[in-house]
């Protein structure tokens, strides 16, 4: 990641730790806390603006935005559990994790070619010891070399952005309900038929490149989506 990502990580972070309540302290007082240039925060705080996190009163400062919900997930950003929750436990539980060749249900989701070699990874994230997701993912051996169980129970994208020195760019996220099946169900403690929420989404590298195609399912009753809107109009 960039520094002014890294910064706007733990501008983030300060946030949800209550470190700064209301407003961020003048962008002086962040370029020492940083050791810094006023442009890296600047970068930084525009991230956070563009993540709904903060807004900016001109005059006045750069003011935290309030949620109702202190779990909710911000559907706007590509984050992982790991990251979405850091002031929780997280504990991931990998079912299976296996390097297959692609069949062409495989490689139409990945963009690639049948045959293609792909690891195909199911696992459970817990938050608090209450199970949170249950993940089917796919991912793209040509562009994610090796992909290990002790990986897979951390943080996918932290390993693909500090191990690899790979930068993920932006997905695409396609929000639905259904109804859980038989095995599903019961990861959550309940019957088959239930209702559950499901995130249908597809990550890419910044130069375009579709690394990761994976099928989310939440525990409805635990999950709160959040997206941020504005009021941006094009001329």
């Amino acid at each position: 990641m960039k520094k002014y990502q890294i910064i706007a990580e733990q501008l983030m972070e300060n946030i949800k730790s209550e470190k700064y309540k209301i407003k961020l302290p003048i962008e002086d007082e962040l370029v020492e806390e940083f050791q810094t240039s006023k442009n890296t925060i600047r970068n930084a705080t525009d991230l956070l603006v563009e993540w709904g996190m903060l807004y900016r009163v001109q005059g006045s400062g750069v003011y935290i935005r309030q949620f109702e919900h202190e779990k909710a997930i911000n559907a706007s950003m590509i984050r992982g559990v790991s990251q979405e929750f850091k002031a929780s436990t997280v504990r991931t539980e990998v079912v299976y994790l296996e390097l297959v060749d692609a069949d062409e249900v495989m490689a139409s989701e990945l963009d690639t070619e049948i045959g293609n070699p792909v690891y195909r990874l199911k696992r459970i994230r817990y938050v608090d010891d209450e199970p949170f997701t249950i993940e089917y993912s796919l991912y793209n051996k040509e562009i994610v070399p090796y992909l290990g169980i002790e990986i897979a129970q951390r943080s996918i994208y932290d390993y693909i952005e500090h191990d690899l020195k790979m930068r993920i760019g932006f997905a695409d996220k396609y929000i639905s309900v259904g109804h859980l099946n038989q095995e599903d169900a019961e990861v959550f403690g309940y019957q088959k038929g239930d209702p559950m929420l499901v995130i249908n989404e597809k990550v890419f590298l910044t130069n375009g490149m579709l690394f990761n195609s994976s099928r989310v399912i939440h525990n409805y009753q635990e999950t709160t989506l959040f997206v941020s809107a504005n009021n941006h109009r094009r001329l």
